[in-house]
Formats: structure tokens, sequence, C-alpha cells
């Protein structure tokens, strides 16, 4: 018992440490993504789009367009993957 108390203690310093270095690095990166929120907040972006009742149903046929084709390359490309690739 008394050869494993120092590596007892020593592994509860080593478990510190590290739980310490994580906490540290995890609160810099706290006040790093604040600091950049900060500085992008300034600037306000905003150019949203505008959508009209026009353009959302334009939208909708063309996802399901996208959506088939979509369908069709997939197919494509799995038929001559096992073209390239036969079962053994």
């Amino acid at each position: 018992m008394e050869k494993l108390q120092p590596l007892i203690i020593e592994s509860a310093q080593l478990m510190l440490t590290g739980m310490g270095t994580v906490f540290l690095i995890l609160i810099m990166l706290i006040f790093l993504i604040n600091f950049v929120s900060k500085i992008l907040s300034r600037f306000e972006l905003d150019e949203s789009p505008v959508f009209t009742k026009q353009s959302v149903s334009g939208t909708k046929k063309s996802a399901k367009t996208t959506d088939h084709e979509l369908v069709a390359v997939i197919s494509g490309a799995i038929n001559k993957y096992r073209k390239n690739h036969p079962a053994n």
C-alpha cells in the first residue's frame, strides 16, 4: 500500500492538471467566441432575401424536379460502381 500512495498522488496531480488545462482552454474559447461575435455584430450584414409567393411556389416545383434528378444521379452512380466493382 505504501508503494501505491505516491502513484495515486501523482495520478491525481496529473488528472487535476489535465482537467484544469481543458477548463482554461474552454474558458478562453468562450471569450474568443464572444469577442468575435461582438466584432461581427458591428458590421450587421442584414441582406436577407425577400421572398414573394411567386418565388416560393417556383421553389417548390424546382425542388421536386431536383429530387427526381438527384435520385437519377445517385442511381447512375450506384450502377457505375457495381459495374466497376463486381461482387466476389
